[in-house]
């Protein structure tokens, strides 16, 4: 043997022909596991085995052990490579991506928000040009008007949590979630030169960047935070000025492009600082069962004690882990709470499909955001259910297996499953400011037909209140049988009706005729009203079935009751549980009367279904001579309440003047309504009756 020592120039190409062999195994395991990948496109095995991870783990980390290699090096490398295979996998499945990619994110060139969609492209194998916006609004509005057909936009943060305006995005418009990433967040300190940090008098950031850095900005008392557009804004900005005692937190990476020098490294107060990103799309994407998924979701729970627990049970006792859940002020509702929930499963498997079913009948407010590939699982063991595995305790089982107190045992529509009275015995109790619709509850909800000025709809929505209305109706788009008659005042008698009912105290109700109403209405009016000649506008349907707002749905001018209750599964089964029923008559031979009102509908509605049932005498029978009778028939019935038209001179009413009550005849309405027996007065919320 030569006592001669290797050169380092010698060892270092030793080095890296086994750094190269490193990456053609690498190569050689990658191409394993596309075969295995096509074996499994034909099966119904899941993509992701946690016993098989477990043991190509254990057994990497034995060979490690022998060889005198760190077991926890090799794990963490392995951990990579399985989080690989796994990815490559699910990329098969889910088909190769097609075409360049228009992506939106919040900031610029060089921020997280970019490091994290290039990375969300790199794993899926797409190509894409991605454009950066000023404001997390910005980027959502490009995705709802076609310009982009992404949007990766930051949810939460580990070390300052949850960013309210991505939620409050969520919750405002329709948006699905079709996939997530995450980003490791390392923040340093930049400048034009390399000076003294006492020298330091502004520092820029994005606001979450100066929150997740607090403690260090603490430790420059002559420092003063400002806040940017973005991390790498900010840099750019501080390079632009040229001023050596501005300085900005951003990325390494930004820094470097901008020709700053990086005065501190690691400077976030935690140096486990990940951000997790959300990847938004206009239309639902559906994914392969087999893939591991997390489904996120909008809930507001019902008021009733323990709402929430009942919900949460439904998650846990059909076999899902819940990964996140989170409460937010519901706007408009003071003390009132949504929450913003993930779990781990998918929207299409029938598991997950029939627990959501169960949620929607157990909660008042169910928005699903999407089911997408989940980047990491805490149960990795159960990723989903196959299509042909059977469940522990199916909720489709159980929920077919409900039989309520009262409910016709005999009778299951197959057009409606979620209003049927047989999958959920206890009624539905639909609130409207501090009012409960529903129950043991009577309702009175009064005001004119059309809105016609000012003075017309703030006189009768003083009367209305003072002599025991609990809402102010009033119509602001009306359908009108003839194109000539009055077709209402639009957008500015929405807004006179909004301020009469401010200005007294009472919650609005006024009908909406399009889908592209819906969301402005919304807004402002406390119930949507959908009219008879709307109750199989399947779209609109659908449409305020999106919206957290109560609903008051018309039975059609010649539907049967089933028809009726099938449209109302329309908006319950979009997640919108507060639907009222509204029976206002319907077309037969007789014209004795304007309609002929369908008493027996309260009674059989009641029977089928949990939903609430009020009655408008005022259209069906077209005439005011016959509104008061017909009003105390609906109580005695067993009606939840009435929908009544008052206006302060019938004979001038711009609309339906001759089925409108004045004043007097109201008041009269009224004093003798509670002599008839019914349900009692109209239940009124007690303080924080729905918090968990």
């Amino acid at each position: 043997m030569s006592d001669q020592q290797p050169d380092i120039s010698d060892l270092r190409r030793s080095l890296d022909g086994v750094d190269s062999g490193i990456v053609g195994l690498i190569a050689q395991r990658g191409r394993l596991i596309a075969e295995i990948g096509r074996l499994k496109e034909h099966g119904t095995s899941a993509i992701q085995d946690a016993d098989r991870e477990r043991q190509v783990l254990a057994g990497v980390e034995a060979v490690a052990a022998d060889l005198g290699v760190s077991a926890s090096l090799v794990h963490r490398i392995f951990r990579e490579l399985i989080g690989d295979s796994v990815a490559q996998q699910a990329r098969h499945l889910a088909g190769a991506a097609t075409g360049r990619l228009r992506v939106a994110f919040q900031g610029s060139a060089h921020a997280y928000s970019d490091a994290a969609a290039r990375k969300y492209l790199a794993a899926r194998g797409a190509e894409g040009d991605l454009a950066g916006y000023g404001t997390f609004g910005q980027a959502v509005g490009a995705l709802l008007a076609g310009e982009v057909d992404l949007a990766v936009l930051p949810i939460e943060n580990t070390s300052a949590g949850s960013i309210n305006e991505v939620y409050t995005l969520l919750r405002e418009h329709d948006l699905f979630i079709s996939g997530e990433e995450t980003w490791k967040v390392d923040h340093c300190l930049a400048a034009v030169q390399d000076v003294p940090l006492s020298s330091l008098s502004r520092i820029l950031s994005h606001p979450q960047g100066l929150e997740q850095c607090a403690q260090f900005l603490q430790s420059l008392p002559h420092a003063i935070p400002a806040s940017y557009l973005d991390t790498a804004g900010a840099v750019a900005a501080v390079a632009a000025m040229g001023d050596p005692s501005v300085a900005a937190i951003g990325s390494a990476e930004a820094a470097q492009a901008h020709g700053l020098v990086v005065l501190r490294h690691g400077i976030a107060d935690s140096q486990d600082n990940y951000t997790r990103f959300v990847v938004l799309s206009a239309a639902a994407t559906p994914v392969d069962v087999r893939i591991a998924c997390k489904t996120s979701l909008i809930l507001i729970t019902r008021h009733e004690e323990g709402a929430l627990l009942r919900c949460l049970e439904i998650l846990s006792g059909s076999g899902h882990s819940m990964t996140k859940l989170e409460s937010r002020p519901r706007p408009g509702r003071p003390w009132e709470y949504l929450f913003f929930l993930d779990f781990e499963g998918n929207a299409a498997e029938p598991r997950t499909a029939a627990a959501l079913d169960e949620l929607r009948l157990a909660a008042q407010y169910v928005k699903v955001l999407g089911s997408y590939p989940a980047k990491a699982l805490r149960h990795p063991a159960h990723p989903g259910s196959l299509p042909d595995a059977p469940a522990a305790e199916a909720p489709a089982d159980t929920l077919e297996a409900v039989a309520a107190d009262g409910a016709t045992a005999g009778h299951r529509s197959r057009q409606y499953r979620l209003v049927d009275r047989a999958s959920r015995a206890a009624d539905t109790l639909v609130q409207v400011g501090d009012l409960l619709v529903g129950g043991s509850g009577f309702a009175v909800m009064a005001g004119p037909c059309s809105v016609e000025n000012a003075e017309q709809i703030a006189a009768t929505a003083k009367f209305v209140r003072d002599h025991g209305a609990h809402v102010l109706r009033g119509g602001v788009f009306k359908p009108r049988t003839s194109p000539y008659a009055f077709q209402g005042l639009g957008w500015k008698g929405l807004e006179l009706l909004v301020a009469a009912g401010r200005e007294i105290g009472l919650p609005v109700v006024t009908e909406v005729m399009a889908v592209e109403q819906a969301q402005r209405m919304a807004k402002d009016a406390d119930i949507l009203q959908v009219g008879a000649r709307n109750m199989q506008n399947f779209d609109l349907l659908r449409e305020v079935g999106k919206l957290d707002r109560p609903v008051l749905l018309k039975r059609g001018l010649s539907s049967t009751i089933e028809e009726w209750l099938a449209a109302a599964e329309y908006i319950v089964a979009q997640g919108n549980q507060q639907v009222i029923l509204c029976e206002r008559g319907i077309r037969t031979f007789e014209n004795a009367t304007r309609n002929t009102l369908d008493l027996s509908a309260v009674a059989v509605v009641r029977e089928r279904s949990h939903l609430p049932v009020i009655v408008d005498p005022s259209h069906s029978t077209g005439q005011r001579r016959y509104v008061a009778p017909m009003a105390w028939a609906a109580r005695a019935a067993g009606a939840h309440g009435l929908l009544i038209e008052v206006h302060p001179a019938p004979e001038k009413a711009l609309s339906d003047a001759e089925q409108s009550l004045s004043f007097g005849e109201f008041a009269a309405l009224m004093s003798q309504l509670a002599a008839v027996p019914g349900p009692s007065r109209a239940t009124v919320k007690a303080p924080n009756a729905n918090l968990p």
